[in-house]
C-alpha cells in the first residue's frame, strides 16, 4: 500500500509542477469558458467520496489477481496513525502531506488517480 501511495503521490507533484511549465489560457479563451459555464446553468454537485480503490488485473488471463476497497475513513485513519506524515518527492524536491493530500482529493469527489498498464498487469487506483 505504501508503493501504491507512493506512487500517486509522485503523479501528483509531477502534475503540481507542470502546471508552471504551460502557459496560462488566451484571455478570450476565459471569456468562452466563463460563458458557457454561466450558460450551462447549475453545475452537478460533488459526490462524496466513500471508497478508495485498488485493482490488479493479470493482461494475459484477464483474471483479476488483487481487489482492495477500503472505506476512505480507514485511509484518513491509516494516514493519521503512520509514522510518517509527509513523503519526499525526488531528492530535492518538496515534501508532500498525505493527510492534506487525501482531503484535496475527497474534495475533487471520485476520480481515478492513476492507472498503471504494464505488459503482464494493469494497476487502477481510485476514489468511489
Amino acid at each position: 500500500m505504501k508503493k501504491i501511495l507512493l506512487i500517486t503521490a509522485l503523479v501528483l507533484g509531477i502534475l503540481f509542477l507542470t502546471v508552471e511549465i504551460f502557459p496560462a489560457v488566451d484571455k478570450d479563451d476565459y471569456q468562452v469558458i466563463k460563458k458557457a459555464v454561466q450558460e450551462s446553468g447549475k453545475a452537478e454537485q460533488v459526490k462524496e467520496v466513500k471508497w478508495f480503490k485498488v485493482l490488479v488485473t493479470d493482461n494475459k488471463t484477464g483474471k483479476e489477481k488483487v481487489r482492495i476497497t477500503m472505506p476512505i475513513a480507514l485511509v484518513e485513519i491509516f494516514a493519521r496513525c503512520a509514522k510518517n506524515k509527509e513523503v519526499r518527492l525526488g531528492r530535492d524536491a518538496c515534501m508532500l502531506n498525505i493527510e492534506q493530500l487525501l482531503a484535496e482529493l475527497k474534495k475533487v469527489g471520485p476520480l481515478a488517480i492513476i492507472e498503471v498498464y504494464e505488459e503482464d498487469e494493469t494497476v487502477k487506483v481510485w476514489l468511489e
